[in-house]
């Protein structure tokens, strides 16, 4: 077994620099929706391990209480039939999702233009970059105790960390779409993580005094 102490985990980078100082697009307007639309969002390749059907049952459940909310699905996947298209005819939620697709050069206007960020599972690298994108941009996450996310998001400060069903995904995504003032101030809190942690200078340097603390063992 490879002793623990000799391992080194470094957060995965962003160019930070893409999230500041920049004017995003209008990306309501073309999916149709409503300005003041509470928006719920996803950036994720559709896998069945990934467990969309998950925050498809909790949106229609906080769809009773918040009918005007809308969802907002960022990605592809060869499974999409099962994972996403089946389960919302199921749900009866076409009319309040929209189904992004795979986005390029706007993909982080699209992602600018959700309330609150999603993410169940993180994809098979394991680095979750979508939720580190998210939460640079200054949303408010929730995300289950899957994997590393947790360990990304302080559960109440930057956003929620719930249980892996419906009820308790639907609970904490309809507090923070209800209390903007909540909303706001986790975003920030999460903006405010990500700026600290995800800088590309701080993992050259985690990278350097690693290689550093080999050459002074020698």
């Amino acid at each position: 077994e490879f002793p623990s102490k000799r391992v080194l985990k470094i957060n995965p980078a962003l160019d930070l620099d893409r999230f500041t100082g920049r004017e995003w697009k209008d990306m309501r307007s073309l999916f149709g929706i409503e300005r003041r639309a509470p928006v719920v969002g996803i950036a994720a390749r559709f896998q069945r391990y990934r467990n969309t059907e998950l925050l498809l049952r909790a949106f229609a459940q906080l769809s009773r209480d918040l009918p005007e909310a809308r969802l907002l699905l960022v990605g592809r996947s060869s499974q999409m039939e099962e994972s996403v298209l089946k389960p919302l005819k199921e749900l009866g939620l076409e009319g309040k999702a929209i189904l992004a697709g795979y986005r390029e050069d706007d993909y982080l206007d699209t992602l600018a233009a959700m309330d609150v960020f999603v993410l169940i599972a993180p994809g098979s690298d394991g680095t979750a970059r979508a939720l580190r994108e998210a939460m640079a941009l200054g949303k408010a996450v929730v995300v289950t105790r899957r994997g590393m996310l947790p360990e990304l998001v302080k559960d109440g400060v930057s956003g929620y960390v719930v249980d892996e069903d419906s009820s308790s995904l639907s609970e904490a995504l309809l507090e923070l779409l209800r209390n903007e003032a909540l909303r706001e101030r986790m975003g920030a809190e999460a903006r405010r993580y990500a700026f600290e942690n995800f800088r590309l200078d701080r993992q050259a340097e985690e990278v350097e005094g690693f290689y550093r603390s080999l050459l002074q063992r020698r």
